[in-house]
């Protein structure tokens, strides 16, 4: 009875809905032998399908995460700056931290548990900026007022303000390697973003040490999984990153960024 429950409520999620009539539509069309009507529904089907009920989106994940792998210790030794990307939190007014959550907090968590390690002095926090009541609010600014809650923290916070992309971010921290005389940083954010980000950072005049983390692939995720299954809303999340960085790639390089 259990499972059949399950098996009831996945049936009526809507992803699983739409697949499920468009799948009905199809056969029908077939059956009826309306090849020419049945072509773009069909197409439809075949993206769907592919991109929610197979593991196609989580092997192409895996290939762009798996460039760049953990650092060894000696790597990291000595750092100067721990630079953690945006795209983690969501300023809140009403989340009890002031940080809402949500896809790439990895990156955050990651960054802190490192600066609290003593990995390095200084965590340098990048982000974007949201719109609320006519004003623009910082996601690094968020963080750095909510780390200073917390004043017997042993390492400085630096926020950078409001930024528009990842190559402002490499800016901002190019400043503070020049003014600052850095010679190692320790580069944050997720490993599906971190070819993109190191191409950016070293156009912009730092090397850094890549730390990926936040993996997506369900190839690189504890637990079973199969090449089929019914459609699954998570994967459409994995494919729209995978597609954001690979569009990403190609802005970056007409722009001469990377």
């Amino acid at each position: 009875m259990e499972a059949l429950l399950r098996w009831l409520y996945v049936l009526i999620q809507p992803l699983t809905l739409v697949w499920v009539l468009l799948t009905v539509w199809v056969v029908r069309m077939a059956w009826m032998r309306l090849w020419r009507w049945a072509a773009l529904p069909t197409f439809a089907w075949v993206i769907l399908s592919l991109i929610t009920c197979t593991s196609f989106t989580s092997w192409l994940m895996a290939g762009l995460e798996s460039r760049y792998g953990l650092p060894a210790l000696t790597d990291v030794e000595g750092a100067d700056a721990i630079v953690c990307l945006g795209g983690g939190i969501h300023p809140s007014y009403t989340e009890p931290t002031g940080l809402h959550m949500v896809r790439g907090s990895d990156r955050l968590a990651t960054a802190l548990s490192m600066s609290v390690s003593g990995m390095a002095p200084v965590l340098v926090l990048g982000g974007g900026g949201f719109k609320h009541q006519g004003e623009v609010v910082s996601e690094a600014d968020a963080i750095f007022d909510y780390l200073a809650r917390y004043p017997e923290l042993s390492f400085e916070v630096v926020s950078l303000g409001v930024c528009a992309h990842t190559r402002d971010e490499a800016l901002k921290v190019a400043e503070l390697v020049k003014n600052r005389d850095w010679k190692k940083v320790l580069l944050v954010t997720s490993a599906s973003h971190m070819p993109r980000s190191v191409a950016t950072f070293t156009k912009a005049g730092v090397q850094v040490v890549p730390v990926p983390c936040h993996y997506m692939s369900r190839f690189n995720q504890a637990g079973e999984h199969s090449w089929l299954h019914l459609p699954d809303r998570g994967t459409l999340d994995i494919f729209d990153s995978w597609f954001h960085e690979w569009i990403g790639d190609w802005i970056y390089w007409w722009r001469g960024w990377i």
